[in-house]
């Protein structure tokens, strides 16, 4: 298929990737040092982002609160630092290893990480207005270890960590707290300020500890210890004014009021792991590896004031008391959740001819997923996050002054102003998620995997080597928003408000088109609306998913690898690797449409690789490395807009909702079916090295995506005139230098 042209993505673009390090003896077999600084990214210039040349020119009278600035694109901007998208990381690393004795060896990592990811690459949004520029600072590891000999056998070993991780958002330029942020639906542009900011401080910090004992016998390797985490989540939410403007081709049409300032905080109490295992040599052929982990995690959401928070910096210019809701004050929430697990894990390996040469190996675990702050405490059992935090209400701008001439904290109908949306505005949302208490506490309630691995290896000569096996695991973790239909293995989202009784179905027509499946034509089934009394009827309750059927989940993969390490110290290295995984969840918790595309199976053909390195040293000093990788095609859909015209012969009314539902997305094919061109990409390096005493320079040539492919990465799936519109292809070719001076 002839390959699809990408709309223009940028004018102009930088790429920049400088690192150095350095490292070596303080004190001979006694101290050691290590230190690196690297700084990498990128900027460009993105086509029909702007700034706003008029930030700086008021629409507003003077002394008006909340500023409402005059857009105008700034097109003939002179190209610099600002004009574009920058996203830039600097990392300065410092490590410390001191052999105390014999016995005992100590090491200390320092890492600290600066970034940005800042302006906008939307046209939908002026440079000022962008909703995720964020200034990454502070963010730093800090990583302590022991390491004891004991005795002869008996190993201790000891750590900690705390990483520090911090994404704020900063006013852009010509942005102060004065400035409302403004989206204007006619002009399909926001400008002014973000809606609101994110920061101060905005992130997540976690913390570490772990120590383990092992003993080694000459038959059994034998290690318990644990590992236990702490965590925290903290965002702090500010609107400029507390408002956001709407406006239809510069006209004022809406607000959207804010509840802020107010700071969402959660809490990991224990993300524990306590653990034994053992490796025993029964016989000169058969090794078991037995162990046993018992997890435990347990989050809760700390007191919490919304309204005015004292604990911001003071970047937001301290911002007042909320005008209109005052200060709001929340109890905590504890064990929100409170699960634990016991995971077994087993091991066998068979030497089977005795003589090392060829093995057999089999693994089976349990595992569960990781987890964060935000899974639940933060989304689902915050009271700030049950809360109703913005609401919108029609404005009519009468004297076209674009001040509201109303009293915003009156909530009804008064002045310019319409009557709020929400009269929850402020206060505890009665529409908010519930959470069946049997899903916070005990075991099994954590999502797990089990993986299970069969592995035979054989040296087909010497320095050469092959493994081929199976691998299986059922289904890994699915911890999408709470409400997705595939949140979770273990939980579901009920609305308690309806039932697979208050819909009807109905089918549609896919369009006719050649690259449709069968040139299209063809009836789209299992769709269903909701009726009309039912409809915005919500009261939805995360519960066990056991109780309306079962979802079952399996990856089957195969592969096989070839190793050789051939005369010359050349190594090459290569193999394949294919499988097929299903999704299942066809049962119905609310909708019958539940059951369109619930088996979802991705076959084979998405999801094989073939993969090739190596490296082949060459007179002089000369080294030449590649890498080689053919990967399938990504998988897209046609995801169809269907309107009432052609919904109601079928369904026999409109879709439910009136004009807020105009149409409705309709997937035309079922998931994992389409699929693109196969990519290929190669990697190369030369490398020349030069010698001096004791002095060593390696110098390196690389070529990255060396035969500047434009494979498609992945494309547009809504159906329409930009439907399989690439969004992305693979990098160009790159070239970059660099080198290595070790003495």
């Amino acid at each position: 298929m002839k390959k699809r042209g990408l709309n223009e993505a940028s004018k102009t673009q930088k790429l920049f990737d400088e690192s150095a390090s350095v490292g070596g003896p303080i004190r001979k077999d006694r101290l050691w040092f290590f230190g690196t600084v690297r700084s990498w990214g990128f900027a460009r210039q993105n086509a029909g982002v702007f700034w706003n040349k008029t930030q700086d020119v008021f629409l507003t009278p003077p002394g008006a609160a909340a500023k409402v600035v005059k857009w105008t694109p700034y097109v003939d901007r002179p190209l610099d630092r600002l004009s574009g998208r920058q996203e830039w990381y600097d990392s300065v690393l410092g490590r410390i290893t001191w052999q105390a004795s014999k016995a005992n060896k100590f090491a200390v990592t320092y890492n600290e990480q600066r970034g940005c990811n800042c302006g906008s690459v939307s046209t939908a949004e002026s440079q000022e207005h962008y909703l995720s520029s964020y200034r990454f600072y502070p963010n730093r590891l800090v990583q302590g270890t022991w390491n004891s000999t004991l005795t002869s056998r008996l190993l201790l070993e000891a750590g900690f960590a705390a990483t520090i991780s911090q994404w704020n958002m900063y006013y852009n330029p010509g942005v102060n707290n004065g400035i409302v942020s403004i989206s204007d639906v006619g002009l399909g542009i926001s400008y002014g300020a973000p809606i609101v900011y994110l920061g101060h401080p905005n992130g997540r910090d976690r913390y570490t500890q772990r120590a383990s004992l092992s003993y080694v016998t000459g038959s059994h390797n034998f290690k318990a210890g644990f590992q236990t985490d702490e965590a925290n989540t903290n965002t702090y939410w500010q609107a400029n004014q507390n408002v956001a403007y709407y406006f239809f081709n510069t006209i004022p049409i809406g607000i959207l009021q804010w509840a802020t300032p107010y700071q969402t905080n959660s809490r990991v109490k224990a993300d524990m792991g306590i653990y034994g295992q053992d490796q025993w040599k029964l016989t000169n052929k058969v090794t078991l590896n037995l162990g046993l982990r018992w997890d435990y995690f347990n989050s809760y959401v700390p007191a919490q004031t919304a309204g005015f928070d004292g604990e911001t910096d003071g970047y937001f210019q301290n911002p007042p008391v909320n005008p209109w809701l005052g200060q709001r004050k929340y109890d905590p929430v504890y064990d929100a959740p409170s699960w634990k697990d016991i995971d077994p894990r087993l091991g066998v390996a068979y030497n089977v001819f005795g003589n090392g040469r060829t093995a057999l190996k089999f693994t089976a675990g349990r595992y569960v997923a990781k987890l964060g702050t935000d899974d639940i405490a933060g989304n689902i059992a915050s009271p700030i996050s049950r809360s109703v935090t913005n609401s919108f209400r029609g404005w009519g701008d009468a004297n076209g002054n674009y001040v509201p001439d109303c009293d915003l904290g009156n909530f009804g109908a008064n002045g310019e102003c319409a009557a709020i949306g929400d009269q929850n505005f402020g206060k505890n949302n009665p529409n908010a998620v519930q959470i069946d208490p049997a899903v916070l506490t005990g075991y099994g309630k954590r999502d797990s995997n089990w993986d299970i691995t069969a592995e035979a290896q054989h040296q087909l000569a010497p320095n050469i080597g092959i493994t081929g096996g199976y691998y299986y695991n059922n289904g890994g973790y699915f911890r999408y928003a709470f409400g997705s239909p595939f949140s979770s293995k273990v939980r579901a989202t009920d609305n308690l408000e309806v039932g697979p009784s208050d819909y009807t179905s109905y089918c549609i027509t896919a369009p006719k088109d050649p690259q449709l499946p069968g040139g299209g034509g063809y009836q789209v089934c299992n769709l269903a609306d909701i009726n009309g009394p039912k409809y915005g009827q919500v009261k939805n309750y995360v519960t066990l998913s056991e109780k309306y059927g079962t979802f079952t989940s399996r990856n089957d993969f195969v592969g096989v690898t070839i190793d050789a390490r051939l005369p010359r110290s050349i190594r090459l290295n290569g193999g394949f690797d294919t499988g097929r995984s299903v999704r299942d969840r066809c049962f119905v918790v609310d909708s019958p449409q539940e059951l369109l595309n619930c088996r979802v199976v991705t076959p084979f053909k998405g999801q094989t690789q073939y993969k090739a390195n190596g490296v082949v040293p060459i007179p002089l000093d000369f080294a030449f490395a590649f890498a080689w990788q053919n990967i399938s095609g990504p998988s897209y859909g046609a995801n169809y807009a269907a309107s009432n015209a052609e919904i109601i012969p079928s369904l026999g009314r409109p879709l439910s909702g009136g004009l807020s539902t105009p149409a409705v997305a309709i997937p035309l094919v079922a998931p994992e079916t389409l699929f693109e061109d196969r990519i290929t990409r190669l990697d190369l390096r030369l490398t020349k090295i030069f010698r001096y005493n004791r002095y060593r320079l390696q110098i390196n040539v690389d070529a990255y995506n060396a035969l500047n492919a434009n494979s498609i990465r992945a494309v547009n799936s809504v159906y329409g005139a930009a439907w399989r519109t690439p969004l992305q292809i693979l990098d160009p070719r790159l070239i970059q230098f660099g080198g290595q001076f070790s003495f």
